[in-house]
């Protein structure tokens, strides 16, 4: 299939139709403040004061929206990422227009997805990854994340993570924050919200939970706009995500045609919604229930009601009006591209859509070691045996192997000549000769890496190098980002670390970025 998002940085012409503008417009476009729902504006206030942020918000700002669902100790790297460029990006339209603009991270506190959630990946002083897994001792099934209880044995977890994680004089104060933080949290999601307003204390982010109460009476219009035709917002996803199938990239998103865009929760579980026959079905309660009895639970408690990934967009929009943007990573690119014609049905703008920085935090060391094996951070998701054999023809001190490594190319380029020789005179020979020319190649590999694994000492050493190596650039084959939670390197680096991080990533460039400690 095709890269969506690389086609997106490049603006395919046949792509760009399914967004709403460029990424690259951003920057160029005044952001247009506008009036947000009072109640609400007062309502995050409050929130921001219940977490410890010093952030206050006026409600006449631009915003620039970015989101992820509540993670044990934030989950990946990336969801830092998406904070930062959201906040750089809102200083730079401030200061280029004059004009107010919020940064806002909107954590999917409605999200019952728990296993994607209940473990984080930490980088240890012994170059190895330590996985830590939440197991609550009650029942969670469908539990929302703003309901999953924080039990003491997450203290457990933090200890653990700051015992066996590199350290400095910052450990203590972390580990004493994220036990304190644990502590005063009412849920999983309230302590995410916890430790990001404090990771982002002085950068003007603005942490807000979809689960407020005030949050869901000023997005009532959206489900009540969304029961007039349970299943059109569905029906466009499809067809969209079919459109973008044709022209070669993966559909992110497939609904069955009687799934609904929104859950309802039921005795504090959220529950899926399918429509069928003029009434709504609650399939793992075994029940049914009428239009007119869903618009009436809708006036009366909103509170049971939230998105699903289709919708949260458009409610993004009915709650922040002025949003500007939304900061995304290249998964969520691809599935926004199936909601241009979702944003229409609601009357509602597609905001830009602004890939987030994406970045490898690296050290003095670790770049040493690349440079003494020859390897390039671009290449570390490579294959652990092709990494290896790289890295001993890189550090190959072998006579036999020099002799190979010198004669290897002009060999083949004889056999290259030979076969364009003859291929003037006869087809049959000149593929003869190709043949042997595969066939040599081959064997000179096989010749190249047994000279090169013939030192099991050195062997074994360079192994060694290349497994920290990926351990720490790109453990499991994949990118750094996407494993290691912050956490992982707050213990050593101290708060501090997130000062470099808004003052070193460049996200203007949709390049990755590498900052070395």
């Amino acid at each position: 299939m095709t890269d969506l998002f690389t086609d997106y940085l490049d603006e395919k012409p046949e792509l760009m139709p399914f967004f709403g503008a460029s990424p690259r417009d951003l920057l160029i476009r005044e952001p247009e403040p506008g009036p947000w729902d009072r109640g609400l504006v007062e309502a995050i206030n409050a929130y921001q004061a219940e977490l410890g942020g010093a952030t206050a918000i006026a409600g006449t700002e631009a915003a620039i929206v970015t989101g992820q669902q509540p993670g044990l100790f934030t989950g990946p790297l990336y969801t830092i990422y998406k904070g930062i460029t959201a906040v750089v990006l809102a200083q730079r339209l401030a200061s280029r227009f004059g004009v107010a603009c919020v940064p806002m991270f909107w954590l999917g506190s409605d999200d019952h997805d728990f296993d994607e959630a209940r473990t984080a990946h930490f980088l240890t002083k012994n170059h190895e990854t330590l996985s830590l897994r939440y197991d609550p001792s009650t029942p969670i099934e469908g539990l929302p994340m703003y309901r999953m209880p924080v039990e003491d044995s997450l203290h457990g977890l933090i200890d653990r993570a700051a015992e066996q994680t590199p350290g400095s004089e910052h450990r203590v104060e972390v580990a004493q924050f994220l036990h304190e933080s644990l502590d005063a949290a009412q849920s999983l999601a309230d302590w995410t919200a916890r430790i990001l307003a404090r990771l982002f204390h002085g950068t003007g982010l603005v942490v807000f939970s979809p689960h407020l109460q005030a949050a869901r009476n000023a997005g009532r219009g959206v489900f009540e706009r969304e029961m007039e035709e349970p299943l059109a917002t569905t029906r466009l996803l499809n067809e969209t995500g079919a459109r973008l199938q044709e022209l070669g990239y993966a559909q992110q998103v497939t609904k069955a045609d009687n799934e609904c865009c929104f859950f309802l929760e039921v005795d504090g579980r959220r529950r899926k919604l399918l429509f069928r026959d003029g009434r709504f079905e609650l399939p793992e309660e075994g029940r049914t229930v009428s239009r007119g009895d869903m618009r009436g639970l809708l006036e009366r408690a909103p509170e049971y009601f939230s998105s699903n990934v289709a919708l949260r967009p458009i409610l993004q929009q009915s709650l922040f009006p002025a949003t500007t943007a939304y900061v995304a990573g290249p998964g969520e690119i691809a599935y926004w591209a199936q909601l241009k014609g979702v944003f229409d049905h609601f009357g509602a703008a597609m905001p830009i859509v602004y890939p987030r920085a994406r970045c490898t935090l690296t050290s003095v060391k670790l770049r040493k070691l690349l440079e003494k094996t020859g390897l390039s951070l671009d290449g570390m998701t490579g294959s652990p045996r092709e990494l290896l054999d790289l890295a001993l023809r890189s550090t190959a001190t072998s006579p036999a192997h020099d002799i190979l490594e010198a004669r290897r190319d002009a060999l083949l380029a004889q056999m290259a000549e030979l076969r364009a020789n003859l291929a003037r005179y006869d087809s049959n020979a000149a593929e003869m000769a190709a043949s042997l020319s595969e066939r040599t190649a081959a064997a000179l590999d096989r010749i190249g890496r047994s000279l090169r694994h013939s030192d099991a000492a050195r062997v074994a050493t360079v192994e060694k190098q290349v497994g920290r190596l990926c351990t720490a650039l790109a453990p499991w084959r994949r990118p750094q980002e996407r494993v290691y939670t912050v956490c992982s390197f707050l213990f050593e680096q101290g708060w501090g670390l997130m000062d470099r991080l808004l003052n070193e990533l460049n996200v203007e460039s949709f390049d990755m970025n590498e900052v070395e400690f």
